[in-house]
């Protein structure tokens, strides 16, 4: 659908504002998704210019959805704002976006870091990703512990991004992509196994492959798997980009269940109603304090549902509320919780 005729479907109606949790924190009708909206149509019809004010609106979103699941109109939110930012992307400055984007290209991942070999030559591969092979290795080798006793030959990609920071921060995209498919292609995978969210949903949407998240394979083989006893009180936090953007939510509550002598509690907003820990869609780097601020807010649900461990099934998401919990409440990936309690 033509980007103007999309944004004309918004009815104004506000039905947005309870679920945003954005406006929850600044209460200001531009950061709602009617408020981005109608600044965006405004500005593809030249009533208002393209001021750093109103560009800036288009990265005030974590992309979690929440407002397009409550839209009557049936609004589809996040792949406007993305659409939004490849077009006024350029317009902007943001230091960090654009660092992200040209180390991207020219390292192959947004940490630029020197992305490893990929191992292993099996026509089914695990795919870590870069927030989980960078920055939080615990999920990477959680998730091969749990996979070895599965396949008898198993491959490892490493060695390229899914492309998810372009599709986010608003940079062209295509070209980087087909060069990956390309090698997967080489490589006769034909089926990638991912735990992050973001790469899951960018996968399944621009690559012409089987993907499979973790998730899902696990409770496909239960029967194969055997836990210690855990007696332990545990929340689970649905990451948005999981739950609202690939409708993954029973499979991880399957595998904690499955767990002996664990107690799964319930946070107040769950599953598709699920409340966003502020760390999606470049959020954080743009406004760091009140990506913060929604964060802390999840966790006080944490405590009042009482649970010793929280729990989540993305490396963007374990990373940032563990950062914030600091000392008051243990913070694990379901991946690492599993490997943990896992016997051989």
């Amino acid at each position: 659908m033509e980007l103007k005729s999309a944004l004309k479907r918004c009815m104004r109606c506000g039905f947005c504002r309870a679920s945003c949790p954005v406006f929850k924190e600044t209460k200001n009708e531009g950061s709602v998704a009617r408020g981005k909206l109608q600044t965006l149509l405004a500005l593809l019809e030249g009533e208002i210019p393209a001021s750093e004010k109103a560009l800036l609106r288009l990265f005030e979103c974590t992309t979690c959805d929440a407002c397009s699941l409550a839209c009557p109109a049936g609004v589809e939110v996040s792949p406007l704002i993305e659409e939004a930012r490849r077009r006024y992307f350029a317009k902007l400055e943001l230091p960090l976006h654009e660092w992200k984007v040209e180390i991207t290209r020219e390292m192959g991942n947004p940490f630029g870091e020197v992305m490893p070999r990929s191992e292993g030559e099996a026509s089914v591969a695990y795919f870590p990703g870069c927030t989980t092979q960078f920055r939080a290795r615990e999920i990477e080798q959680a998730a091969l512990k749990l996979l070895s006793p599965l396949f008898d030959d198993l491959s490892v990609i490493r060695d390229f991004c899914c492309g998810a920071p372009l599709l986010t921060f608003g940079s062209a995209w295509e070209g980087f992509i087909a060069r990956n498919r390309a090698k997967l292609e080489e490589r006769g995978v034909d089926t990638l196994i991912v735990t992050c969210p973001g790469c899951y949903n960018t996968l399944r949407k621009h690559y012409r492959i089987e993907v499979v998240h973790l998730s899902a394979l696990l409770v496909e083989s239960l029967e194969e798997l055997t836990f210690a006893p855990l007696s332990a009180r545990v929340g689970y936090h649905d990451p948005c980009h999981l739950v609202r953007g690939a409708n993954i939510y029973r499979e991880p509550r399957e595998l904690l269940e499955a767990v002996p002598g664990l107690e799964l509690r319930e946070l107040e907003h769950s599953q598709l109603k699920t409340r966003c820990c502020g760390a999606g869609g470049g959020f954080p780097l743009a406004f760091p304090e009140l990506s913060a601020r929604i964060a802390r807010k999840r966790l006080e649900e944490a405590k009042r549902a009482k649970v010793e461990l929280l729990t989540t099934f993305c490396p963007s998401c374990y990373l940032h509320l563990r950062t914030l919990a600091g000392e008051d409440l243990i913070v694990k990936d379901v991946t690492m919780l599993l490997a943990e309690e896992a016997e051989r």
